[in-house]
């Protein structure tokens, strides 16, 4: 009885230790097995496949084919992901976005600072593709969509990119809204705002080429004159009017010239000779300024101000006259590339504007001229503040 109780007893206390030791090795190995063969089916996600490699070396550290491997992987797929990348950068700076997209999407999370640089390459191509749309629904004309598109742009200096068009579109808005308040008051104001609007996007909406041409007929309309009635009535006599307007004419020259703005002066002098062509005062005067300016270099200088400020006024004939005696001294004429490419400008803004779209049959020989000669002198306009029409008829000439 006694026998029994003690075997019980031991039974008892074998039971109660622990497994041998060699289960407790066998279970991290199996693990690593475990892993090691899950990572063999993991092709697709590479990621995952090196971590349960790696997971694997680290439980069976004796089994140095897992190690192996997991170096292996490891290196490849860092070696992978800095090409794909190196392949990304490089067709972003040829301005392929397409592929330098796809190679960016190549690569993996695995490494941090590859991973990084890869995502904001892809944030800076979604948004150069997005300024590309931009820039498409300029050209359209799709203004609704410029503004829509600007914001979804993330990166600052993009996004002030982008906003040129923005800006450029409410400044389109801008022309067509003040040349639709006073195409009844002042229809030349009109064509003008409408013209810089045309310039500025010839696709535009709200059609600035169709009201131009109507508002061109209306004047026309407006200035041809009645057919004679069956009694004639007697000539009005307007020459105690032409004579009021050029005494204030003549008054505001010298007053300008008081000031020190001949151009103004000028301009004033030649509305004179307009008026009345054989008038003396007017035409000595003249004579008298130009001759100074052509002497001058401060004055010539003022002179090419001048004429490029009527220019962006719209002052075309103001505009011409100031250039040609500009370009008469070469003396005084420092600037003779700049003088001829706003001579050709001039004269082809002006021609614009005279003539309806339709029958416009394209720059004069003497604008072509002046560009080119302008290109002889090496000037390069500044493109931003010349219309895209001009610059069209600009760099045809280069070729």
């Amino acid at each position: 009885m006694i026998m029994r109780r003690t075997v019980f007893i031991f039974c008892l206390i074998l039971s109660a230790l622990p497994p041998p030791a060699l289960h407790a090795e066998d279970n991290p190995k199996k693990q690593a097995k475990e892993l090691a063969e899950k990572a063999k089916g993991e092709g697709s996600d590479r990621v995952k496949q090196v971590q349960d490699f790696c997971a694997a070396a680290q439980l069976d550290p004796k089994e140095k084919k897992y190690a192996d491997t997991c170096n292996s992987y490891r290196s490849g797929i860092i070696e992978d992901d800095t090409a794909a990348l190196a392949i990304a950068l490089a067709a972003y700076k040829s301005h392929d976005l397409d592929k330098a997209e796809s190679q960016a999407r190549l690569v993996t999370a695995y490494d941090a600072k590859l991973s990084g640089q890869a995502r904001f390459l892809l944030d800076r191509i979604k948004n150069e593709k997005l300024l590309n749309q931009v820039q498409a629904a300029w050209t359209k004309g799709d203004f609704q969509a410029v503004n829509t598109l600007v914001q979804g742009i993330t990166n600052s200096d993009i996004k002030a990119a982008a906003n040129v068009y923005v800006n450029n579109v409410n400044l389109y808005k801008g022309y067509i809204d003040q040349a639709q308040k006073v195409e009844q008051s002042n229809p030349q104001e009109a064509i003008r705002q409408l013209t810089l609007a045309k310039d500025l996007n010839p696709n535009g909406p709200n059609n600035p080429a169709g009201m131009i041409d109507e508002l061109q007929r209306a004047m026309q309309a407006k200035n041809t004159p009645s057919p004679p009635a069956s009694t004639p009535k007697p000539a009005v006599n307007s020459s105690a009017d032409i004579a009021k307007k050029v005494n204030k004419l003549l008054d505001d020259a010298r007053n300008a010239e008081k000031q020190g703005n001949q151009q103004d002066a000028l301009s004033d002098y030649a509305m004179v000779l307009k008026l009345q062509p054989g008038n003396q005062d007017a035409q000595s005067n003249t004579d008298r300024i130009q001759q100074a300016i052509r002497n001058d270099p401060a004055a010539a200088k003022n002179e090419l101000a001048s004429a490029i400020r009527y220019f962006y006024h719209s002052q075309f004939d103001d505009a011409r006259r100031a250039l040609m005696n500009y370009l008469e001294s070469p003396r005084t004429a420092l600037n003779p590339g700049v003088a001829d490419f706003y001579l050709g400008a001039t004269l082809i803004e002006r021609s614009m504007l005279q003539t309806p779209r339709t029958q416009w049959k394209g720059p004069s020989p003497d604008a072509l001229s002046a560009f080119q000669q302008a290109r002889k002198a090496n000037y390069n306009p500044v493109r931003e503040y010349i219309s895209p029409a001009l610059l069209k008829i600009w760099d045809s000439t280069g070729k």
